[in-house]
């Protein structure tokens, strides 16, 4: 993997992002994958700003290398967290879940690079002329929270390329070398991986939670509650309330009730696999492994090396 426009924006020797993901990507997550070479990203959305403080320092005690804060812009704690993520010296950030406008330019008067999370054409134009430095184009595969128009990233890459002028960096269904290089060839400068670095021995996700995706089927996920919030899960006796909910044609007020507070957290971060919203992308049934990120970054660029060798 070549050093490019992306690379050298973010100061990372591989076009690689490791997505911010709630409960699950926190400083020692981050921290190791910015000193394997990637873009490091703290998830700050379940973070109050002092806990923020804290990661952003752990990780920075692993390595010196590029670090980032991903701020879901809906989130009410987020002008707190920006502060504190610039007072510890962060310079990138990853908004999402909300308009591009609302901090793009505070943040770059601040002298920061800015990258925006977006799933439609349309929206990555938004982002564009908001003036963000880059735009992740997240297809339907992706874990998490989704959007609604169900594109996949094999449709939504070359189509958001098209649209902006700005680099892209492709996620949703981003595991291994072959789909790395796929999102290189449909004109990403890099990609963001979020299921595979779950599954590496830094990530805060619980042994429960990761052993249950090393036995997961291409069908284990589904795109739900887009009523509500749109959100990939996994599965399990929660999903299966969702859906009864949603086949009934039950409204946003009953999801929410469902839903309630700390389920997230119950699942991917505390192991409660019955009860837990366990968010997680379509890509799981791909992994059988739980390397350390090292490890897996070593095995990223192999893998791209003998995909590329095999083409010529």
């Amino acid at each position: 993997m070549k050093q490019n426009t992306l690379t050298k924006l973010l100061g990372t020797d591989y076009p690689i992002i490791q997505a911010g993901m709630v409960w699950v990507s926190g400083g020692k997550l981050a921290g190791a994958a910015s000193k394997a070479g990637c873009l490091g990203v703290i998830g700050a959305g379940s973070m109050k700003p002092e806990l923020l403080r804290h990661h952003i320092q752990k990780a920075k005690a692993i390595s010196d290398k590029a670090l980032a804060v991903n701020l879901p812009i809906m989130y009410p704690g987020c002008p707190e967290q920006i502060e504190v993520a610039l007072d510890e010296g962060i310079r990138i950030f990853i908004t999402s879940a909300g308009s591009p406008k609302k901090y793009t330019q505070y943040l770059k008067d601040k002298g920061c690079v800015v990258i925006h999370v977006t799933s439609t054409p349309e929206l990555a134009k938004k982002c564009e002329d908001a003036g963000v430095d880059a735009i992740i184009a997240e297809g339907f595969e992706a874990g998490g929270h989704n959007g609604r128009d169900e594109i996949t990233t094999l449709a939504l890459i070359p189509q958001v390329v098209d649209a902006v002028k700005i680099p892209v960096i492709a996620a949703g269904g981003i595991a291994d070398g072959r789909s790395i290089v796929a999102a290189l060839a449909l004109g990403a400068q890099g990609v963001q991986m979020g299921t595979r670095f779950l599954m590496t021995q830094e990530s805060s996700a619980h042994n429960n939670f990761k052993n249950l995706l090393l036995k997961s089927t291409p069908g284990s996920t589904k795109l739900s509650m887009k009523n509500l919030v749109p959100v990939r899960l996994f599965k399990n006796k929660f999903f299966e309330q969702v859906q009864e909910i949603e086949l009934k044609g039950g409204d946003k007020d009953e999801l929410s009730t469902l839903l309630g507070k700390g389920r997230a957290k119950a699942g991917m971060l505390d192991g409660d696999l019955d009860e837990g919203e366990l968010e997680v992308g379509q890509v799981c049934s791909l992994i059988h492994d739980l390397p350390t990120v090292e490890q897996l970054v070593q095995a990223l660029v192999a893998q791209v090396a003998n995909v590329k060798n095999n083409l010529l």
